[in-house]
């Protein structure tokens, strides 16, 4: 099974920037584990990239139980309904329908999918970025932010998430 090691040796020479991102914002990273394991292993559910998947699901898998990885993936799926629909909502035409009630059962973020609210926002965050979803950007970053998270924690966020999908362009071409 190929590591994030082996990943990173292995890009090619014109990825030599994102080498150096996987190093400083993933491997050798500062920030709690589950953040920036969870964060890439999100990153890299919602690219859809399965040699990422599998790399980033082997990495969560020897760091974290099964029920995190779970948690993982549920945040992932819920945020893909919530992306799509609030950019959806977004590009209808009038304020009726761009104020219209999602009436989707989202009972996951009741919970926070099994994670503790700051961590579930983090991943929601993350996973909004890739899927771009500008609304749901917005509203987790203010949430993280009026939570004691620094500008700094949110923008490292979104630095994980351009990096995994900047590897996944990088393996792809």
């Amino acid at each position: 099974m190929m590591t994030i090691i082996d990943l990173k040796e292995n890009l090619p020479n014109f990825a030599k920037d994102i080498r150096l991102n996987l190093s400083s914002l993933i491997i050798n990273s500062e920030e709690d584990d589950r953040l920036v394991y969870g964060c890439a292993y999100s990153s890299a559910l919602a690219s859809g990239n399965k040699t990422l998947i599998d790399i980033f699901h082997n990495e969560c898998s020897i760091r974290f139980d099964n029920e995190f990885i779970e948690s993982v993936k549920s945040t992932v799926t819920i945020m893909a309904l919530n992306n799509i629909w609030y950019k959806y909502r977004e590009a209808m035409p009038n304020d009726e329908l761009r104020m219209a009630p999602q009436k989707m059962r989202v009972n996951v973020m009741r919970e926070y999918a099994g994670l503790d609210m700051e961590l579930f926002e983090s991943l929601s965050l993350c996973v909004s970025a890739v899927n771009g979803c500008k609304f749901c950007v917005s509203a987790h970053s203010e949430l993280l932010l009026n939570n004691g998270k620094t500008k700094d924690y949110i923008l490292n966020i979104g630095r994980i998430a351009s990096t995994v999908l900047a590897t996944s362009k990088a393996i792809s071409i």
